[in-house]
């Protein structure tokens, strides 16, 4: 298994860069208010590592993150997109050692991830209701005795 550092070091972005990749997928039609949808914006500069916005119509100020699955999370950037990334992949428990975060704090930003993925999906099969009936799976042969007498006959 490899070190944590080394995981870090190979498969989470720098936090600059990360800000950039969530950036250019949020605003990929341009930057707009999220409360009145206006792209009449004034860039307010940095926070941190984010923007920050006001509207010139409703003056709403914002940032990035606003409205976002990422809102007021302590976690950086670069580790919350690679735990979204490996959610499927890896455990709770193998998250929380390669980060260095507790497992409850892991937990429930995935709860969080989920839930809100689930809650927004405009995916008509996951907002519908499916009926399984029986389904028939060969087993194979093992555990079947095999007659390895020919017919004395």
């Amino acid at each position: 298994m490899m070190s944590n550092r080394l995981v870090q070091e190979l498969f989470i972005p720098e936090e600059d860069r990360a800000m950039d990749v969530f950036r250019s997928i949020r605003w990929s039609n341009g930057i707009y208010c999220p409360k009145c949808k206006s792209f009449k914006i004034y860039n307010r500069g940095f926070q941190g590592k984010t923007r920050r916005y006001s509207c010139k119509k409703c003056q709403l100020n914002f940032s990035d993150l606003t409205g976002s699955i990422f809102e007021n999370k302590k976690i950086p950037m670069g580790e919350m997109l690679y735990i979204l990334m490996n959610l499927d992949k890896k455990s709770i428990k193998r998250l929380s050692e390669e980060l260095g975060h507790k497992w409850d704090t892991i937990y429930r930003l995935a709860k969080d991830f989920r839930e809100n993925l689930s809650e927004k999906s405009k995916d008509p099969v996951v907002l519908r209701k499916v009926e399984i009936d029986e389904m028939y799976q060969s087993t194979g042969v093992k555990g079947v005795k095999k007659n390895n007498h020919e017919d004395e006959g």
